[in-house]
This record gives structure tokens, sequence and C-alpha cells, in this order.
């Protein structure tokens, strides 16, 4: 069932585009440009979002296929659940959920250990149709430990939206991720946020319900 937009939303989105002029973009990523530039204000955004290949069309059908979703911080979370709630009723976890409440090291992060108990707890319960989306948007170093764990011979992620916003160790994460062989949606350099990246799902939730035949 196709949702509708809110008028206030549609006649942003017309000057979005107006703005944007012509992307090269498929509609489905057309859409997720929309969304995050609106989320942020800022059109900057354009020159930096990264599409791996097929992105969209996996993450579409990992959707439908009830891949549940993962995110870095409770804010990301938040943002997601009622687009989750009014489309497919996807689960979302946060990875804070499985991190300790205080860490004595500083050579970790709670994120870090959140995101890589997650992920060997998943290990084995999905298949290939429906292996979890992850969208980081505060921490680069759940991303640097997700992509370890893919490094290592664990399950690749369905989709993963690496927009942590930041200047220490956030470009390189990005880089890394650019690299590696994980179905991605990047906004390159220091930008990005929780907002952001949950802009970015919702769009893609959206897109996956007015999809379903």
């Amino acid at each position: 069932m196709k949702i509708p937009e809110h008028p206030i939303f549609l006649e942003s989105v017309k000057y979005i585009r107006s703005k944007l002029g012509f992307t090269g973009l498929d509609q489905v990523q057309q859409s997720i440009l929309e969304r995050i530039v609106h989320s942020s204000g800022d059109f900057s955004l354009q020159s930096c979002v990264r599409f791996s290949p097929s992105a969209c069309d996996g993450a579409i059908n990992a959707l439908q296929n009830g891949a549940k979703i993962l995110t870095d911080t409770y804010m990301a979370e938040a943002a997601i659940s009622p687009m989750a709630k009014r489309t497919l009723n996807t689960e979302i976890q946060c990875i804070l959920s499985k991190a300790p409440k205080s860490i004595d090291s500083t050579a970790t992060t709670r994120s870090e250990i959140g995101m890589k108990n997650l992920w060997l707890d998943l290990e084995g319960t999905d298949n290939l149709l429906n292996s979890p989306l992850v969208v980081i948007g505060s921490s680069p170093t759940a991303l640097i430990s997700l992509l370890d764990l893919v490094d290592a011979g664990y399950k690749i992620p369905s989709l993963i939206i690496g927009m942590p916003v930041g200047f220490i160790g956030v470009s390189e994460s990005k880089i890394r991720l650019l690299k590696s062989e994980c179905p991605y949606i990047v906004l390159e350099g220091s930008k990005g946020g929780a907002s952001i990246a949950a802009a970015a799902i919702n769009a893609l939730l959206r897109a996956a319900e007015n999809l379903q035949e």
C-alpha cells in the first residue's frame, strides 16, 4: 500500500528537487537524497552521498523478507521506529542493548563492544535474504567493529548506512566501508548524524512498503 505524504513535506520535496537539479540517481536513491537533505537542511550533502551498486535494491529485498534493523544509538532507534511500525513492522534493536553499562578501558567503546556482541549473537540466525541492515549515525568505532567482523568471515549485512558524524576516526571508518565488500550508503567526510542516517533508512522502509506486491 502506498503511504501518503503530508502536503507540507511534498512542498519541501518540490523545493529540494528544484535546488538539486539533475542528480543521475534512480528513484529510490533520489528519495534517500531528498530525505537526508530535508532532515539536515544541507544541500551540500548531495556531493557527499555514495551508493554501492544495487545497495538499495538489496536493502529493500531484505526488508521485505523480514530483516531487522540495528542502530548504533537509541536516538536513531527512536527516529526509525515510527516509520518501521507504519510500514513493514520491522524489528529494530540498538547495539547498546548488548553493551556493558560502563567500561574501564579507554582502548574501546561501548558501541564497539555492543556491535561485536550483537553481531555474534545474530550469527547463523538469518539467511542471505534477510541479514540485518545496520544504521550508523554516531559511532565510527561501531562501524569499524562490524567491518572487522566481516573481514574475519562473519556474515555480511544486507546494508550498512555509514553516516557517523565527527572528526576522530570518522572519515577513516567511512573510507574503509567504501573499500569493503559490504553494500553501503555513505556520507563521505565528517558530516552525518543519527537524524540523517535515520532519514536514509526511513526512505528505504517507505520504498519497501510501497513496492510490496
